[in-house]
């Protein structure tokens, strides 16, 4: 099991290197490999990378309403149910509290556009995840636009370690959505640091992370790197960072380019998902709004995908454009489970890859069994 374990990450590493590397079937070896590199961590040093993907969890994969000075209580079966009961009682003395049910009835009867026929109560967590599985779908979509060298790197604090409980769920929740319900493991993740109540620091983060980018992740074909993240549920007009009074997505984007290399090409942009409104009371309401469709098709149309409603060239269209490049080539992040995915164009090399693959397999179960082989005569020997 060991020799499979390092024979698969001498694999990897040939990839790393820019040395051709065949498809194989999933197996222990990878799987063990995987395994290494959660235990590891998550870093990204030398890989080739052409689309970074920053994710965060709440206010993206599920709806959180922001309660001023409070977390931002999530979307879930319960808090609706909560809500739905203390609205028909009479006021309570504490004003504040009836502000937040308010809130939750304003969210739940908010109707939403862009083809989603409904309001955000269709977007309820799951009460295992916290998670809305409609959300995960989407983001499992965009992070397969992506490609074959995507990296996925979590902003969120779902990446600390007391939270590593939910990233495992997560995880596991989009494996279901991925082409043939491949495992999945994030990238990377993004540096400590005081990023878990400002958006300042949240981009101070990001951006930190790409400008700690190695100059061999850039392909000369360019980068893209998309931001996902409601920024705490505030509105982009009170973003600061670094003394720097970003003011707008725009100003914010301008931050995180001047942490780029010049030197290099590449595009960038942030999807905020955040939605904001005063009801007929005048109650402001801001939420993280999560991966609506409208938020979705923004990030579809950046990676060259598409929207249902939209009308815009489908995703499946978009991908087969390059979908040469994207078959030659495995992807050379040792923690992210691309050795699992399959490309709309793998199928005319299928066959002597396929080959290949049970050649290494077979080789590497040889291996494992002439090392077991001699430590058990070591072993006979000794008695």
């Amino acid at each position: 099991i060991l020799a499979q374990a390092i024979f698969s990450r001498a694999i990897f590493a040939q990839a790393a290197a820019g040395k051709p590397l065949v498809e194989f079937p999933p197996g222990p070896p990878v799987m063990l490999s995987l395994a290494l590199t959660k235990l590891f961590g998550r870093t990204v040093e030398n890989e080739l990378v052409d689309t970074v993907i920053f994710i965060d969890v709440d206010g993206v994969l599920n709806v959180g309403i922001r309660d001023r000075g409070n977390s931002p209580p999530l979307l879930s079966p319960t808090n609706i149910n909560y809500a739905k009961c203390k609205s028909q009682g009479p006021r309570e003395a504490n004003g504040q509290q009836h502000d937040i049910v308010d809130r939750f009835m304003a969210v739940i009867d908010r109707e939403l556009g862009h083809g989603e026929n409904g309001t955000y109560s269709k977007f309820t967590t799951d009460a295992t995840t916290d998670l809305s599985d409609i959300f995960t779908e989407r983001l499992a979509s965009l992070i397969s636009m992506g490609g074959e060298r995507c990296l996925t790197v979590l902003t969120s604090t779902w990446r600390h370690k007391d939270q590593r409980h939910r990233l495992r769920r997560l995880e596991d929740a989009l494996s279901k959505h991925l082409p043939e319900h491949a495992p999945f493991a994030f990238g990377a993740f993004t540096p400590p640091g005081d990023d878990s109540s400002h958006p300042r620091g949240r981009l101070r983060a990001i951006g930190d992370f790409l400008a700690g980018l190695s100059s061999k992740c850039y392909p000369p074909t360019g980068m893209r790197i998309l931001v996902l993240d409601d920024f705490f549920a505030t509105a982009a007009s009170t973003w600061l960072v670094d003394d720097l009074d970003a003011g707008s997505i725009e100003g914010a984007e301008e931050y995180l380019r001047s942490r780029l290399p010049q030197s290099k090409d590449f595009a960038l942009k942030i999807v905020h998902t955040y939605d904001s409104w005063l009801t007929p009371n005048g109650l402001s309401v801001e939420v993280g709004a999560g991966l609506t469709m409208e938020h979705y098709c923004h990030a579809a149309e950046f990676l060259g995908g598409g929207c249902s409603f939209c009308g815009r060239p489908p995703a499946a269209a978009a991908k087969e454009r390059d979908v040469e490049s994207a078959v030659k080539k495995r992807p050379t992040f040792a923690n992210k489970n691309c050795e699992d995915e399959e490309t709309p164009s793998a199928h005319s090399g299928k066959a002597k890859a396929t080959t290949q693959a049970k050649w290494f397999v077979k080789m590497v179960s040889c291996y494992g069994l002439v090392i077991t082989l001699l430590l058990l005569f070591a072993k006979s020997l000794i008695k």
